[in-house]
């Protein structure tokens, strides 16, 4: 039971950095109209309801819902451009030894459902987070773990007392998933959730859902109890489409009118699309995560670090990111990017050398013995599987490119598309050699990361390979999370960042951005916000 306990989590981490599919937007309307209504596509549906603590032990892996919460939900602080900056809290402290946040509510804001936004209903969903999250509970930023009493000081007051100081805490509060703020009456009196979150959204935000469906198609309203600058779409649908070629013919026939998110198109599409004047192709400024291949040290022949040294060099990033990306995507230089917090950290790089990587292996004793082109050593042939997420935009492409550098220097690589459970499961459970990756979106990084890279509690079994050569790296990382110390706090990230890259288990390959495409006759602009990857209906100008 401990171990499927400890796999739950380690999958439920994992999919907190699949980039997180985004929708697109069609409209049979003209901008002439007085009712600007449009509609949008999505990959899921959003059957298993409309709450924002999402985790598999009440959606399964259906996170559909995931992508469009910022439409619904908001938070008490949120995150844009790289800032922390008021939302439905207008100003916060934090005390002096890092144990107590105080949080200044906005006042005059209801939910859709008519229920006021006050200091009782945040500490009623602060309250039953941790027990809606469950075995989960942590998978989603430290701070969940570490609440020890909420208190309603007055009407529009909120103290949150932590257990211990938790550095990252602050921005786990940005957080929609799990920090949106739910009306009282999403729950039940235990703290279970309501049905009604099955077939409506209670939230502050600028729309609502009133359980209007037709087919496969949902369709989304304005909140009126939202008071604040008002959006220019009225109303929206969000129609299922999951194969990422259909949005494509959905978005040329007029049927949608943008797609936005990086895991929604291929780059191929997007570069097509991009010089067609009847749509505006668009690139986020921020970069959302990094694409990662990682080892399993524990299966020969990765657990030799002078094969890991020789693939990092074997592989030809400025290619990868000019011919599979159109450069959109530049090659990484570490696995967290250096605009997070604490992540301008300059490491070693291993620049594309095939010749040195032949040498490193050919100097190791992995020789090609019978003449197949592919390496033995003491009886063990040099070969792998990368295992990777089928259905992903570009990464079944970009496991092929690398299977073929590496076959360059003498190591027979297959690779193999899985089901995103069955790529969690087979990475959780150790039977892996290797397999593709990508980092948290942010704003979950840097501080997710820090989490899921520690061995133990091991929650994720791919990225803890990168610390497995440092026996106190638990310790290490155990200390961090209750750090005040600032100074501490980056010698900590220099020394993680620095033996990851030294240890050569984990390469990053790519910085990802997310795109949008949308029909110009429709769509005067579209701006991405602190979740570059979820599409904002906020955030779409009409003609």
């Amino acid at each position: 039971m401990k171990l499927l306990k400890k796999m739950s989590t380690t999958i439920l981490s994992i999919i907190l950095c699949i980039t997180l599919i985004a929708g697109c937007t069609s409209t049979k309307e003209t901008s002439n109209n007085s009712k600007k209504d449009i509609t949008l596509c999505e990959s899921w549906n959003f059957d298993t309801g409309f709450f924002t603590v999402l985790s598999p032990n009440n959606i399964g892996n259906n996170y559909g819902p995931l992508n469009y919460l910022c439409n619904f939900y908001e938070t008490l602080v949120q995150y844009e451009d790289g800032e922390i900056v008021p939302g439905l809290a207008d100003t916060w402290e934090i005390s002096h030894d890092g144990l107590t946040y105080t949080f200044h509510l906005k006042k005059d804001i209801k939910f859709s459902d008519g229920e006021d936004f006050n200091a009782e209903v945040v500490k009623l969903n602060l309250d039953n987070i941790p027990k809606m999250l469950g075995d989960f509970n942590g998978a989603y930023g430290a701070t969940t773990t570490l609440i020890k009493e909420i208190k309603a000081v007055d009407e529009y007051t909120v103290e949150v007392n932590l257990m211990s100081p938790y550095y990252g805490a602050l921005q786990d509060f940005t957080l929609l998933l799990p920090m949106g703020m739910m009306s009282p009456n999403a729950y039940n009196e235990d703290g279970t959730l309501s049905d009604i979150t099955k077939t409506k959204t209670l939230g502050t935000g600028p729309y609502m859902y009133d359980g209007q469906k037709d087919g496969e198609t949902y369709v989304f309203i304005r909140n009126e109890e939202y008071n604040r600058k008002q959006p220019d779409v009225d109303s929206f649908r969000v129609k299922v489409i999951p194969d990422n070629d259909a949005k494509i013919l959905a978005l040329r026939s007029g049927e949608i009118d943008a797609i936005i998110g990086s895991p929604n198109i291929s780059y191929d599409s997007f570069n097509e699309l991009s010089s067609n004047d009847d749509y505006k192709a668009k690139v986020s400024d921020a970069i959302v995560q990094t694409r990662l291949m990682g080892f399993n040290l524990s299966k020969e022949p990765f657990e030799e670090k002078s094969v890991r040294l020789a693939i990092n060099h074997a592989i030809n990033k400025d290619e990868i990111s000019k011919n599979l990306f159109y450069g959109i995507e530049e090659k990484a230089e570490g696995v967290l990017d250096k605009s997070l917090p604490y992540c301008d950290v300059s490491v070693e790089q291993y620049d594309y050398n095939q010749d040195k990587a032949n040498n490193i292996l050919e100097d190791a004793g992995w020789i090609d013995t019978d003449g197949d082109g592919f390496r033995e050593k003491d009886g063990v042939r040099l070969e792998g599987e990368i295992v990777y997420i089928s259905g992903m935009a570009m990464i079944e492409d970009l496991s092929l490119s690398v299977a073929h550098y590496l076959k360059g220097i003498g190591i027979d690589v297959k690779v193999k598309g899985m089901e995103m459970m069955a790529q969690f499961g087979v990475i959780a459970s150790g039977d892996f050699t290797m397999a593709m990756q990508v980092t948290n979106p942010i704003p979950y990084d840097p501080y997710l990361f820090m989490t899921r890279v520690n061995p133990e509690p091991l929650r994720d079994n791919l990225l803890a390979q990168g610390l497995k050569h440092i026996d106190n790296a638990s310790e290490i990382l155990n200390n961090l999370t209750c750090m005040t110390d600032e100074n501490k706090i980056q010698e900590t990230y220099d020394f993680v960042l620095k033996e990851i890259n030294k240890n050569g288990a984990i390469i990053p390959l790519t910085n990802v951005k997310s795109l949008t495409v949308f029909n110009k006759d429709v769509i005067d602009d579209y701006k991405f916000f602190g979740h570059p990857d979820l599409p904002n209906v906020a955030n779409i100008s009409l003609k």
